[in-house]
């Protein structure tokens, strides 16, 4: 057994508490959160209920009584609503097929999910357009021009939209109940069916209500990630007419701004998400689900027989349909001259040369995005870090108030986010609107539960004995941190980091009310290039886009260590993905 030893440092005079590094620490990490979440929020709520130096419920009142605010919430409310409902009758037969059956292919829904959740959704929501526009998607026009058939889809309606947001939905639902089927004692499914029970009777009688907390929670999170997602309602419902609360605040920053009714409208966003938490919690509350016990048996996969094939077709329709279309059409697209014409005489690669080389504005979107995701990351896991250290590793008073505060921006989408900053910030005599500032604080302050989840979840695996130890042989606070404690949550960090860059690098709902010429990020450029019309250019962005992300999980793979996967995973199934 290997030993550590920490040589003893020559003891300095004792400094004042206040000088101490472990209190300036504490000191910036309460700091910084006070900033960067309490009051941008605090300054949200007084503009909807503030004007010209009065309180006013002017902005509620209109709010809460104008049609086209009402048609948004509605919108929204549907929207929400079938998404989390058709992500459970997908995720969870998914998931129970993985978790309880013997059908093949279980790789291959293991990939399916994460790459849909990976997946930006406003560019799936660009590739699904290409494919089913009214009049020039190209299944469209290969029905009618070459089939002769006179069917067609239209992706702008409330049913295409539902179905574009359900494919990045459903992988909360799924990676939820799956881990949740693992957990469950497979001694009562078995008691179940020695007393007669079919199969499927057992999975929807037991199996299925012993899940109910983790379905639910993937139901709630599949809820609130559909009204909050900005890049595809606006791709995809406005050409439809379809309004909803995310586009109608974006429509509320024409000049002139009306920066009251935005504020009012965001914090109806707020109250959704709180109304729909507490719904879960009354309902979960009415009965117990505990379903580990001190015994326990591994459950047993379930033999479907010939009925194995077509679950597992079900599962390739799946495949297909979330990742191989919404993909091939955007990698094909990338590489033709004119969408829609004969691709294999159209075939280009002044496209990317176009992105990287010619257009100014894209490379200095690729430049800022990295630099952006690469600085928010590492602030967040650092600050993620100093909040769990407080909460884990100290007596501190108000040390839950710090914790429960840094996972406030977990219910903020991203456009109330940015709302809430522009509120602060335009009213401090900093002007820091435009700037690459704005967009950083933004980032990293939406995305901090992230980094304080996943150091959280690391530090309670490590005892406090090791600290304590070093301690006692003479290191200061920062020997220690440095020599014993980030080493050994350096996987969780990892995951963390990654966590906070994948989304970074795709955010486009709160980036696009704060960004400049010179601040533009990816993702608004890729929304900018598509407003305009520049339908190839954006396809060959959009895979850059995915390479990047791609390229940034191996790295971290590569130097986070073989626990990253694993971490990630866990961290990821506990989040409400709130991307683009």
């Amino acid at each position: 057994m290997a030993i550590i030893t920490i040589a003893s440092p020559m003891r300095a005079p004792a400094l004042p508490n206040w000088l101490r590094l472990e209190t300036v620490v504490i000191a910036t990490a309460i700091g910084a959160l006070v900033i960067l979440v309490v009051l941008p929020v605090l300054s949200l709520i007084a503009a909807s209920v503030w004007q010209d130096g009065r309180l006013t419920g002017e902005f509620f009142a209109e709010a809460l009584t104008g049609r086209s605010y009402l048609r948004a919430l509605g919108n929204s409310l549907i929207l929400g609503s079938w998404t989390g409902l058709i992500s459970v009758l997908i995720g969870v037969p998914l998931a129970w097929a993985v978790s309880r059956t013997n059908v093949p292919g279980k790789g291959l829904i293991q990939v399916t999910a994460t790459l849909s959740y990976l997946s930006p959704p406003f560019l799936t929501a660009i590739a699904f357009v290409n494919l089913f526009s009214p009049n020039a998607g190209v299944i469209n026009v290969f029905l009618r021009d070459v089939l002769g058939l006179d069917i067609g889809f239209n992706i702008f309606t409330m049913s295409g939209l539902v179905f574009v947001t359900v494919l990045h939905t459903f992988p909360f639902v799924y990676l939820l109940s799956s881990s949740a089927l693992q957990s469950v004692d497979a001694s009562y499914e078995e008691a179940a069916q020695i007393l007669g029970a079919s199969k499927l009777r057992t999975a929807l009688t037991i199996t299925l209500p012993l899940v109910a907390p983790a379905v639910l929670s993937g139901t709630l999170l599949a809820f609130v990630n559909a009204i909050a997602l900005f890049g595809s309602q606006a791709i995809i419902g406005l050409p439809g007419r379809i309004v909803t609360l995310p586009t109608r605040i974006y429509s509320l920053f024409d000049y002139p701004p009306q920066f009251g009714t935005a504020s009012a409208l965001s914090l109806m966003f707020i109250a959704i998400t709180v109304a729909a938490l507490y719904l879960q919690r009354a309902f979960l509350a009415k009965r117990s689900y505990v379903t580990l016990a001190g015994k326990g048996a591994r459950p047993q996969l379930m033999d479907l027989g010939p009925w194995r094939w077509v679950l597992f077709a079900a599962c390739v329709g799946t495949f297909i349909v979330a990742i191989l279309l919404p993909y091939g059409s955007l990698i094909a697209v990338s590489f033709s001259k004119s969408w829609g014409l004969d691709f294999w005489h159209n075939l280009t690669l002044d496209n990317y040369r176009f992105v990287l080389i010619d257009y100014d504005v894209t490379r200095r979107a690729i430049v800022n995005s990295l630099g952006l995701a690469i600085l928010a990351a590492t602030a967040c896991v650092f600050l993620g870090a100093m909040i769990s250290w407080i909460d884990v590793r100290t007596t501190m008073p108000g040390r839950k108030l710090l914790d429960y505060a840094s996972l406030i921006p977990l219910g903020l989408p991203g456009i109330v986010m940015a709302v809430a900053l522009l509120q602060f910030w335009l009213s401090m005599p900093v002007s820091l609107y435009g700037t690459f500032a704005i967009l950083l604080l933004a980032y990293v302050g939406r995305y901090v539960p992230l980094g304080v989840r996943a150091a959280n979840s690391s530090l309670r695996q490590i005892d406090p004995s090791l600290e304590e130890s070093a301690r006692i042989l003479g290191a200061s606070w920062g020997q220690t941190m440095k020599e014993i404690t980030l080493p050994l949550i350096k996987p969780g960090l990892f995951a963390g980091w990654l966590l906070v860059f994948v989304p970074v690098i795709q955010e486009l709902s709160a980036s696009i009310l704060l960004f400049s010429s010179n601040s533009i990020t990816l993702a608004v450029a890729v929304y900018n290039l598509y407003e305009t019309g520049y339908t190839e250019p954006v396809a060959a962005l959009a895979i850059i886009n995915m390479i990047i992300i791609a390229t940034a999980i191996g790295i971290a793979r590569r130097f986070g260590g073989s626990r990253l996967g694993m971490k990630t995973g866990a961290s990821g199934n506990s989040r409400p993905g709130v991307m683009g």
